[in-house]
């Protein structure tokens, strides 16, 4: 072989290697920017629940208008039931029970709700969400201690009332909606079906059910979401917050409808679906104004707008499952501070039995609460405590208050039940010695 030949394969070389140098040059920078497409894809999370679609520019990808709705039903609903109990009482049918649990759009009611100072964006339910009612979400699992399912105790507690309400001696006070053996009947409903409504369905379907649902395409090949977007929404809506909640102090949400309500975009009015906090959210601030160490609202809501980042950033399955379970943790913690509370408040309506501040309805109106909400813990797949601890708590509330007065061996042994009650719920959550006695 010859120099030139010999010098024109070496060019030959160094060209190839020059073409492959070059072009994995090329590639890294591809690759360099590809990843800087998808940081610039993800998200922070943001301060308030607001996540913008990553299928139509400029729409929101939030909605859970049918949440607001059953929210509003079951708000609205409870306001009915109280109303056959006061000055000025109108008695009522079990079909005006039933137009709220039952609620069909052909009947284009407005709400009860009322906004303070500011009027509602929308009034009548099928303006914010079509097709949506109470009944046809709430859960089929059989009530411990009960036997039964929600549906059939409700409907049972809807004609007592009915029944009470036509009584003219009944009809403006308490007993209007209380048993002869004194259960608070409007309590015992709206408590019941806080926990097999928007309790079960926020953990029991739409959280429980998160990781099989889509997330990678829009929802239908249209929605602005995609399937496990709109499931952590609808979660999130049940809960009850305002799209801003973090704004909200503790004082605000335990306070009037005026405190717990802000005109965020300035139009004048109330949006439901944004700037109203309903059950559940203002509970956890009870809870946290009434306690130590404690910031339910704060948990609840960053594993809300954490999780929802992670979905909009389509993050590991590790990720959103903790943030899913925090979110249904801190939900069902609400609801078992919330038990303590009526236990203790049980307690003190006691020890006032046969002294001149006796309040009888007081205590059915505190027993009721405490009984609902403990139904109420049932619903969470997620939930710490167990069947067994549920059935202990039930079978020590017993099915009505007592009123043995203080002093005799039937009175103390009901107190040492309440105080075995409330070492179940300790046992089960960890709440501090503290928050036990105080909340």
């Amino acid at each position: 072989m010859n120099y030139l030949t010999k010098k024109i394969q070496w060019l030959v070389v160094l060209l190839t290697v020059a073409s492959l140098f070059l072009s994995a040059c090329g590639s890294d920078e591809a690759d360099d920017t590809a990843l800087e497409e998808d940081a610039a894809a993800t998200i922070d999370i943001p301060q308030a629940y607001v996540f913008d679609s990553r299928f139509v520019e400029g729409e929101s990808s939030v909605s859970y208008s049918g949440q607001v709705v059953r929210n509003l039903l079951l708000q609205d609903l409870k306001a009915l039931t109280d109303s056959v109990g006061k000055d000025g009482a109108r008695s009522v049918a079990v079909s005006d029970m039933l137009k709220l649990y039952e609620y069909d759009d052909a009947l284009n009611l407005k709400t009860l709700t009322t906004t303070g100072a500011l009027p509602a964006l929308e009034s009548q339910y099928s303006s914010l969400s079509t097709g949506k009612n109470l009944v046809g979400k709430i859960s089929d699992e059989p009530v411990i201690g009960y036997g039964r399912t929600a549906d059939d105790l409700v409907r049972e507690w809807f004609k007592m009332i009915a029944d009470n309400s036509q009584d003219s001696d009944k009809l403006g006070t308490p007993m209007a909606y209380t048993t002869d053996d004194g259960v608070d009947m409007s309590q015992m409903v709206n408590k019941v079906l806080i926990g097999a409504v928007p309790y079960y369905q926020a953990t029991g379907v739409y959280l429980n059910g998160l990781l099989e649902r889509d997330n990678s395409e829009a929802r239908d090949g249209t929605d602005p979401y995609t399937a496990m977007e709109h499931a952590w929404d609808e979660a999130f809506g049940y809960f009850g917050a305002a799209r801003d909640y973090a704004r909200y102090t503790d004082a605000q949400l335990t306070g009037s409808v005026d405190d717990f309500t802000f005109d965020s975009n300035g139009d004048g009015s109330i949006d439901f679906k944004s700037e109203y906090n309903f059950g559940l959210s203002r509970n956890a601030a009870k809870r946290d104004k009434g306690g130590s160490g404690v910031d339910l609202t704060q948990q609840i809501f960053n594993a809300f707008l954490a999780g929802r980042t992670a979905i909009t950033n389509q993050g590991s399955v590790a990720e959103i499952s903790a943030h899913r379970q925090t979110a249904a943790e801190g939900m069902e913690k609400v609801i078992a501070a919330t038990v303590v509370h009526y236990i203790n408040d049980t307690l003190s309506d006691m020890s006032e039995l046969g002294t001149a501040e006796e309040n009888r309805a007081n205590l059915n109106k505190h027993w009721a609460e405490m009984k609902g909400y403990t139904v109420a813990l049932q619903y969470n797949p997620f939930r710490l405590i167990s069947d067994g601890q549920l059935a202990e708590l039930h079978g020590i509330m017993g099915e009505a208050p007592i009123y043995d007065e203080p002093g005799s061996n039937s009175y103390k042994t009901q107190i040492a039940n309440y105080e075995r009650a409330k070492v179940v719920l300790q046992t089960a959550y960890g709440f501090s010695n503290d928050n036990m006695a105080n909340w």
